[in-house]
């Protein structure tokens, strides 16, 4: 097997850190999708425009916090080849405090732009490919999977009483080169879903202040199913599934609003922390009481 590949070189800038006062989700998938055209150009991909990979699936899991300033690398391997697409994987390594921050990875499938169809990789790709293959890490965290219903559906949602917690229209400036959502911008809605699903079951900004906590996310799993575009409408609803120790696990389903679609579905493990000493701490007993009666149940 052959080694990681550098894909992305960079530094936290102020304007991706948010209230937590640590980089925001959406940053750290932005630059995982940035390692995707690197690995089309090494591939030969390139010089195929009309082909190009999209993500299916991405498992992105947060290890530490970036903060303003801090630099990085991002490198990158395959950790399978299949006719049509591979599985890459990366790791975000904190220069300034030499550890690993996040871990991606995405099931990438091969598109013909032209027709939105699924392409083979052609072979010299696959040969490419074979020359990047990595194994997982010894110590690669077990996906954290949570039970879903066979029907994702608004009707679904709407039975469940899943809570409403994003709605908007896709801007131009938040899809990529072929018209489709950017998973940054993807991102960025999952992280307004979770501020208004927290507020749903208590966790409100003026807990947090009153308790001296921040929270963070530990790992999301998202499937994209359908692609939305520019002037489409998303609507989000949302769910807590329970609470552990120190973690929480919630969802999101993504629907196109005008056609009903589910564009894409993910499963969220997130804790909380004290806001001074950074580090994870118990969930306190009376938000477990508030939080208790906004759990879905399937």
């Amino acid at each position: 097997m052959g080694a990681m590949t550098a894909t992305v070189r960079a530094n936290v800038k102020a304007w991706e850190c948010d209230v937590m006062e640590h980089m925001n989700v959406q940053h750290y998938v932005a630059r995982a999708a940035e390692t995707v055209g690197q690995l089309e150009a090494l591939l030969g991909l390139k010089a195929r425009p009309e082909l190009t990979l999209i993500h299916r699936a991405e498992r992105v899991l947060y290890m530490r916090e970036m903060r303003n300033g801090d630099s990085y690398t991002v490198s990158t391997g395959i950790l399978a080849i299949t006719e049509g697409g591979l599985t890459a994987f990366s790791e975000m390594h904190n220069l300034d405090q030499d550890v690993i921050a996040a871990r991606f990875v995405i099931d990438l499938e091969l598109v013909d732009t032209n027709t939105g169809e699924a392409a083979h990789l052609p072979k010299t790709a696959r040969e490419a490919a074979a020359g990047l293959l990595i194994d997982p890490p010894d110590n690669l965290r077990p996906q954290q999977s949570l039970s879903q219903p066979p029907r994702r559906d608004l009707a679904t949602a709407d039975a469940l009483g899943l809570f409403d917690t994003a709605r908007g229209t896709i801007e131009p400036w938040e899809c990529d080169i072929h018209g489709n959502l950017h998973p940054r911008f993807f991102m960025s809605r999952c992280s307004d879903a979770v501020t208004h699903l927290q507020r749903h079951y208590g966790l409100t900004p003026a807990y947090r202040r009153d308790h001296g906590l921040g929270s963070a996310a530990l790992e999301y799993n998202i499937e994209y199913h359908h692609p939305i575009r520019a002037g489409e409408a998303l609507v989000t609803k949302s769910g807590l599934r329970g609470m552990a120790a120190k973690t929480q696990q919630f969802f999101h389903w993504f629907f196109n609003g005008a056609t009903g679609d589910n564009i894409a579905t993910v499963e969220t493990t997130g804790t909380l922390f004290d806001f001074e000493k950074r580090k994870a701490v118990m969930i306190p007993d009376d938000l477990r009481t508030i939080a208790e009666p906004k759990i879905t149940r399937f």
